[in-house]
């Protein structure tokens, strides 16, 4: 931590110790300030939130639009030094902050959406729960199981007890979270990649394709080189079907992929792959439009019944040329992916695949 981030760091505990301290008789005008302040916040951004929550995905009709365009206002004022102090801030800290900040407490209740849903909901058989956590983070939930990819998050560990396994593509910190991993570990629960070794031998750790069944999902993984060229051979693709219970839902989840098709034949080119999956979750890539490199029917390509286009508002990345890529980028890059069902979902958001849909 630089001594900038240092500094910051201080300020902001200070400022948790100091609104939990401002309760004398003195400071009484002083705190209702400062809490109406945070209520009218937390009021427009759980305004946002439902606006944004009646809409669905799969319509970019005005109503959404001005809702992620709120979004990416609240996110334009969150500079990524201050996002990663949040993130490696005490509890409390964290919490301040993300009453305090309207990117940020979006943040903490699209979290919060997404726990209560993978706690609470039931899965119609024959049917599967998509929802997106942040960045790339996935959670998936099926009648008889439920697994994560690519999950970072400041309060990723509370999921742990929900899901049977993990997946993460990279070693990039927007891309896993090391609580949410140990904790998977405390539980003996599987974590997939091509880095996390605890143990020799550990027959979730590989660096090539393999293949790998548990409980009623069959996965599949291939190699391949991250969009930063230095990057050769960083990143493990996930193709995971879900069973005839989850509808026979299947995915392809890149992480950073660089898209290279002779990278990705081990997977698509498989019997029972055969250059289909329902749906395609790639990120939007700096290299203009190679994700269309992998979509097709020839030789490491697919075609995608429907395209999650994911790595959209990654705070911790400083801005569109660091890969903090806008939601108006967004829609435009999702209007050029050869898919026509190609769409852009936001943190919170829920998605339902039902009778060969998504809904």
């Amino acid at each position: 931590m630089n001594k900038i981030r240092k500094i910051r760091y201080i300020l902001c505990c200070l400022l948790a110790v100091g609104i939990m301290g401002c309760s004398d008789d003195d400071n009484n005008s002083i705190v209702t300030g400062y809490e109406g302040i945070l209520d009218n916040l937390a009021a427009s951004v759980n305004a946002t939130s439902q606006e944004l929550w009646s809409t669905s995905p799969l319509v970019l009709d005005a109503k959404r639009t001005d809702a992620m365009e709120k979004l990416q206002d609240y996110a334009d004022k969150c500079k990524a030094d201050y996002f990663s102090v949040f993130l490696s801030g005490y509890d409390q800290t964290s919490l301040n902050m993300a009453k305090s900040d309207s990117i940020l407490y979006f943040y903490r209740t699209a979290f919060e959406r997404v726990l209560d849903g993978v706690k609470s909901s039931t899965v119609e058989n024959g049917t599967a729960q998509i929802w997106l956590l942040y960045n790339m983070g996935y959670i998936i939930k099926t009648p008889s199981g439920c697994f994560g990819i690519d999950i970072s998050h400041r309060w990723a560990e509370e999921f742990a007890p929900y899901l049977d396994f993990l997946c993460v593509t990279h070693k990039h910190s927007d891309h896993y979270s090391n609580n949410l991993i140990q904790a998977m570990y405390d539980l003996d629960k599987p974590v997939l990649s091509n880095y996390l070794q605890p143990v020799a031998s550990y027959p979730f750790y590989s660096k090539k394709s393999e293949e790998y069944t548990i409980g009623n999902f069959k996965i599949r993984t291939c190699i391949t080189n991250h969009n930063e060229a230095s990057l050769k051979n960083f990143v493990t693709v996930f193709y995971i079907d879900c069973g005839d219970d989850a509808g026979g839902l299947t995915l392809i989840h890149t992480g950073d992929s660089n898209f290279k098709p002779v990278q990705y034949a081990d997977i698509t080119d498989a019997n029972d792959v055969n250059h289909h999956v329902n749906v395609l979750i790639p990120r939007y890539a700096p290299n203009a439009l190679t994700e269309n490199d992998i979509i097709g029917t020839g030789t490491g390509q697919v075609t995608p019944d429907y395209v999650l286009l994911s790595h959209v508002l990654e705070l911790s990345h400083a801005d569109e040329e660091d890969s903090r890529w806008t939601v108006q980028s967004a829609w435009e890059r999702a209007s050029k992916i050869n898919c026509q069902q190609t769409y852009v979902p936001m943190w919170g958001e829920k998605l339902v695949w039902k009778n060969g849909k998504l809904n």
